[in-house]
């Protein structure tokens, strides 16, 4: 993006100390948000405490490319956008975290679930693939640990009771972010994403796969109001996924079925007459009992 002259020169009048980039004077409130904007590109984040945007490192080096050239990528050029706090409230709430619940966020950004999350008392870690984001969470010393690293190509761990996530929308990154989280999770834990809206009509397999383990683990998909991510410009829905037992259940026994030495003799015909069926009564009142309809314990 090309930098505007009059946010230029506000950045060229500003104080450097350290760390610190102090403005100077009061700013009309349209040309602060956009200087806000141009320095948020390169790390700095206002503290209002110190009354300064702070950089992970020297401020100096922070600005110093934007100067020479008069052009920053932003954000949402990266595709990053972070989640408004009342997006993150209702992640939580649907989260249910309790005091000392482990999380993880995944494409955590400069932490706008994390940190709240904390506050209400999770243990939470990090994943960042940016340098300078994850450097932001690392520095404000809330997470427990921060990775540097692309989510996709971490190590699994299952250890965790929640991964709530806020991923990148395009090519399907919000799927293969939620697809993997489910495998950092205990069972019994919760998957809590924010995930573009064509999630409840894309047609394509990945999709459709997706949509079908999230019926399946009784899940649900939320939509948000169309307002929710101003910068986005696109719909959003929120999916919860419980995360079960991969394990397959072991079937009862049943005194009238034939033992696996006689079914294997019988004709396929029989077989098929015997335990093929697309009743969803056949094995219970439950379609997602382990089984699978028209499939017996041995075909499985």
């Amino acid at each position: 993006m090309k930098i505007d002259p009059d946010i230029l020169e506000v950045i060229r009048a500003a104080t450097v100390e350290g760390q610190a980039l102090r403005l100077a004077g009061e700013l009309d409130r349209k040309l602060y948000e956009r200087t806000n904007l141009v320095l948020n590109a390169v790390g700095g984040t206002w503290n209002r405490y110190q009354r300064a945007h702070l950089f992970p490192g020297e401020a100096a080096d922070a600005i110093a490319g934007l100067l020479a050239t008069g052009e920053v990528t932003t954000d949402a050029e990266r595709g990053y956008y972070p989640t408004p706090a009342p997006v993150v409230e209702q992640l939580l709430d649907m989260a249910e975290l309790e005091p000392g619940c482990e999380m993880l966020e995944p494409s955590a950004g400069r932490g706008a679930i994390a940190e709240p999350a904390v506050a209400r008392g999770a243990i939470v870690d990090c994943v960042e693939l940016d340098a300078v984001r994850a450097e932001h969470i690392r520095s404000a010393g809330y997470a427990r640990q921060v990775i540097t690293a692309d989510f996709l190509s971490v190590r699994v761990e299952r250890r965790y009771h929640r991964a709530i996530l806020n991923p990148p929308f395009a090519d399907r990154q919000d799927v293969r972010h939620a697809e993997r989280a489910l495998r950092f999770v205990q069972p019994g834990g919760l998957v809590v994403a924010v995930m573009f809206g064509g999630l409840t009509f894309r047609s394509d397999r990945l999709t459709k796969d997706f949509r079908a383990r999230v019926q399946e683990a009784r899940g649900t998909i939320t939509e948000l109001p169309d307002d929710a991510f101003p910068s986005v410009g696109v719909r959003t829905v929120i999916v919860k996924i419980p995360v079960r037992d991969t394990a397959p259940p072991t079937p009862a026994f049943n005194r009238f079925a034939p033992r696996p030495e006689d079914f294997t003799a019988r004709p396929r015909a029989i077989q098929q007459d015997l335990f093929f069926t697309d009743s969803p009564t056949a094995h219970g009142t439950d379609p997602f009992d382990g089984f699978g309809y028209g499939q017996t314990p041995w075909q499985r």
